[in-house]
This record gives structure tokens, sequence and C-alpha cells, in this order.
């Protein structure tokens, strides 16, 4: 399986959307609260309990498609995250760590340099060989 750079920044940017929309489904959890919060605090607002009802039911839709939305997106997640595994298998073991490194538990180049036991220039030829076979192509 050919598999590019941009493949493997694909896991990276999938975690961090699902991130997004956890704090979406908080944003619209707080909102919910806030709401049934003031309905309990101020007796005028049963006369306006309808509208109120309705906007708390409106964020609760939401909340569910937003819940909806995580469960797809950590599904691709997983799916790319196989992918790149069923990929990697294909490089030694040192391009493999480093790539595991870099794509999958996303270290900076400075701390796989220094796990690794390599300069930060070693550590960037190692990552274009690795690239390299994962594309296809033979060092």
């Amino acid at each position: 399986m050919s598999m590019t750079k941009t493949d493997l920044q694909e896991y990276y940017w999938t975690k961090r959307n699902v991130e997004k929309l956890e704090q979406r489904l908080e944003e619209l959890y707080t909102m919910a609260t806030n709401i049934t919060a003031s309905l309990k605090k101020d007796a005028d607002a049963i006369h306006g309990q309808g509208q109120t009802s309705d906007k708390v039911g409106n964020i609760v839709a939401e909340m569910e498609l937003t819940r909806a939305e995580i469960q797809r997106t950590i599904e691709q997640g997983y799916t790319i995250l196989r992918q790149i595994e069923q990929a990697i298998k294909a490089l030694p073991a040192r391009e493999t760590y480093l790539i595991r490194a870099r794509y999958i538990e996303h270290h900076s180049w400075e701390q796989i340099a220094v796990d690794m036991s390599y300069s930060w220039r070693q550590i960037h030829s190692i990552h274009s060989g690795a690239l390299q076979i994962l594309g296809g192509e033979k060092k």
C-alpha cells in the first residue's frame, strides 16, 4: 500500500477534528444547562416556557448530531490508523519507530531526535527514506 506524507498527516487532523467536536459538545451542554438553570431561578420564565423548551430541544438535537459526528470521525480516525499501521509494516524497524513517533504519537522532530539518539539532520534523512519506501520508491 502506497502512502504519502499527506496520508500520514490525515490521522493528526482527524484527531484534532474530534477534539473540536468535543469542545462544541461541551459548549452545547453548557448552553442547555444555563437555559434550564435560568428556568428554575426565574418564575416569570414559566410563562415563556414553550419558547425556552424549544431552545433546549434544539440544543439537545444539535448535541445528538454532534455526538454522531464525533463517532463518525473517530471511526474514520481508526480506519486511517489501521492503514498507517499496515503501510509501515513495509519499513525497517528504525523507520517504523520514527513514522509512528511522528505521525501517530505526534512527537516533535526534536523529541524524536533525542529519543532515537540521532541528530535533527539524521532524523530528517531517515524520514525522507521512510517516505520514499512508503510511496513505493525504494531508497
